[in-house]
């Protein structure tokens, strides 16, 4: 002013408050189940994605960088989120792995090559061969399924049937298979002799006849084939 007091101050501030601080929490890693279904695995895996967080900064955006979920039959995958803001920190980032196990190693294990006694009925050599066919076992992999492509069991008179097993999975390795046979024996080869031609004495006995034709019928004799 130019009549005193010639000059007065005063002083005010206009602040601009810091933003709150940048928080990023990432998935915690996680390991699923082994064979579960693809569409099961993708839709945990959106979940999952879902547990990451951010906040703080100034018009914060969360966004990651995930190509989709690992594959039923195993794998993981690691993704990094990342949250950015208009005011630092810029860029906060972080990272985490979901895991799918690889499905259990397949195994199969085959019947043992068998042959039976020769001369059982067919009705025995059917319970023996259904009964050979249910030792095979399979195990691992993924949905696994034994299957095998028998036709039958073999005649009761003798022959051989070899069976092709097959175990599947939905996972690698999708066919697994072994072979065995089941054997019935040719029965012992006919042997059949006869009674040696033979002339009696003149003038014996009925009785005597009789008794020495008895006696030359039971030198005849057979054996072999079955029953």
């Amino acid at each position: 002013s130019t009549c005193a007091p010639l000059t007065t101050t005063c002083q005010a501030t206009f602040t601009v408050n810091a933003p709150p601080v940048v928080s990023l929490t990432c998935p915690v890693n996680t390991a699923t189940a082994a064979c579960l279904t693809q569409a099961q695995l993708n839709s945990a895996f959106s979940a999952w994605l879902a547990t990451a967080s951010g906040s703080g900064g100034c018009n914060g955006v969360l966004t990651n960088n995930n190509t989709g979920a690992p594959s039923a039959c195993g794998g993981a995958t690691t993704v990094t989120f990342t949250y950015t803001s208009t005011c630092a920190p810029l860029t906060t980032t972080c990272q985490a792995t979901f895991t799918v196990p690889a499905p259990p190693v397949v195994s199969i294990t085959c019947p043992v090559n068998t042959a039976t006694s020769a001369c059982l009925t067919q009705a025995q050599v059917n319970t023996a061969f259904s009964a050979w066919l249910a030792t095979a076992s399979g195990s691992g992999g993924c949905n696994g399924v034994l299957t095998n492509n028998n036709t039958g069991a073999p005649s009761a008179c003798g022959g051989a049937t070899t069976v092709t097993f097959t175990y599947t999975s939905t996972c690698a390795p999708l066919t697994t298979t072994c072979q065995a046979t089941f054997t019935v024996p040719a029965p012992p080869v006919v042997s059949i002799t006869c009674p040696v031609n033979t002339a009696t004495s003149a003038c014996l006995t009925q009785a005597q006849v009789n008794s020495a034709f008895s006696a030359w019928l039971a030198t005849a004799s057979g054996s072999g084939g079955c029953n």
